[in-house]
């Protein structure tokens, strides 16, 4: 499998079976967050925690609503190990989305913080 939609032409894609679609918008998430993240590293780095809340709000609630609109699962973009990468990236991370839960997300975007937190592993699966 290529690595990006942009290897593929247009009858290619239409070829991909729906895992392999399905994989593929995965690994253009992955790849949009990890751009964003090292091309504003510099301009992250000076945020104000506020502002981190807003850029993380922005940019995670976006990435599940395309989800959403693909038919995919919303959470899949949260896993242990894209939680550990941004815990090095941001240390304040469990700080910061306890605010995005409470003050952005508790608006009326339907995310669950218990099901954010079970997919990075801070929350037992139930039995």
């Amino acid at each position: 499998m290529k690595k990006k939609m942009s290897d593929y032409s247009h009858e290619e894609l239409l070829k991909l079976s729906t895992k392999e679609l399905s994989e593929l918008f995965d690994l253009e998430r992955e790849n949009r967050y990890e751009k964003s993240l090292s091309s504003g590293e510099e301009k992250y780095l000076n945020y104000t925690f506020q502002e981190k809340v807003s850029f993380w709000s922005g940019e995670l609630h976006q990435s599940m609503r395309w989800s959403v609109e693909d038919g995919e699962d919303p959470y899949s973009i949260y896993t242990l190990e894209w939680y550990k990468s941004t815990k090095e990236f941001e240390p304040d991370f469990d700080k910061i989305m306890d605010e995005v839960f409470e003050k952005k997300w508790g608006t009326g975007a339907d995310w669950s913080k218990e099901e954010y937190l079970k997919r990075i592993g801070k929350l037992p699966p139930p039995s």
